[in-house]
């Protein structure tokens, strides 16, 4: 959006998402009760407030299919806190930001009816688990309008999305855990944002003031030479995360994070496998810095 909350309308050959798992939220809102005093038993009704609109949806994760080009996801992460970076013919990095970044129009049909938030701020789950399509889950929330029985628009172009390669040995050549390679099952980042509806005098509108980033991880569990994991978690003990997905050029994403922090963690049993599950933070080292994304 040009001015934050103003409609800026998508066009259906530039601006398509390819998703799935679309969920819009007809009307989001408290309710608060009148609470009148009467003769007689009864409700006294409610009065919605702090109407808007929550709109999710999942995006595969995957390259735009030329090193230096922004993948058509790109202005769907920027919304969650991103900053965009593009090294035109290398790669496009996506670099944490603590203000200023953008609000999205979005316009979500569902059969036959447009639901339409403005203003929208967001939150995403990256989850790249073994043997599966890794994905981007979004959450938007954003400005309420009233929804219509709208036609959907024609001309609808999605070539700028790559077919995503599935999460193993071979298309995801490298993870790294706090120095450990291990055979890994499951892997998974939640950004964290603290995106909430403000409905105030003289202004209103989605805000996300904090964010506090977990992930989760699931990966055999090493001898204790190899990785006393308990000792890490006592000690508190910091390290540093490194993923890289695809294996083609245009088609490869890295993510990065130099300060994680695990949690006290389960064991289970995959196959009969002894395997660690771990939740972890992830902490910023000098600012805007605790996860980086580049798409080459």
């Amino acid at each position: 959006e040009g001015t934050s909350g103003t409609d800026a309308p998508p066009t259906a050959g530039a601006n398509a998402i390819r998703c799935r798992a679309l969920a819009p939220e007809p009307i989001t809102a408290e309710q608060v009760s009148r609470d009148l005093i009467r003769p007689y038993k009864g409700n006294s009704g409610k009065l919605a407030v702090g109407v808007h609109r929550k709109l999710t949806f999942e995006v595969e994760f995957a390259g735009s299919g030329s090193a230096g080009t922004a993948p058509p996801w790109g202005p769907c992460l920027q919304a969650c806190g991103f900053a965009e970076t593009i090294t035109a013919g290398v790669d496009v990095a996506y670099d944490p930001v603590s203000e200023g970044e953008p609000t999205l129009t979005l316009y979500g049909y569902l059969d036959g009816i447009l639901f339409k938030p403005t203003g929208c701020k967001g939150n995403v789950t990256f989850t790249l688990n073994s043997k599966a399509i890794p994905v981007m889950q979004f959450e938007f929330l954003g400005a309420y309008s009233t929804p219509t029985d709208t036609s959907l628009p024609s001309g609808v172009d999605y070539s700028a999305f790559m077919q995503p390669k599935p999460v193993g040995k071979v298309n995801t050549p490298t993870f790294t855990f706090h120095g450990v390679t291990a055979c890994t099952s499951a892997f998974s980042i939640a950004w964290g944002n603290t995106l909430a509806w403000r409905e105030l005098i003289n202004c209103a509108g989605a805000r996300s003031p904090d964010r506090q980033p977990t992930g989760n991880v699931t990966m055999e569990l090493p001898s204790i030479a190899t990785k006393n994991w308990a000792e890490v978690v006592r000690e508190g003990t910091t390290g540093a995360m490194s993923l890289v997905h695809g294996v083609d050029v245009g088609n490869i994403i890295e993510l990065s994070a130099p300060k994680i922090q695990c949690n006290p963690f389960t064991l289970q049993d995959d196959q009969g496998i002894a395997m660690v599950a771990m939740p972890f933070d992830i902490n910023p080292d000098q600012g805007d810095d605790e996860l980086r994304i580049i798409v080459r």
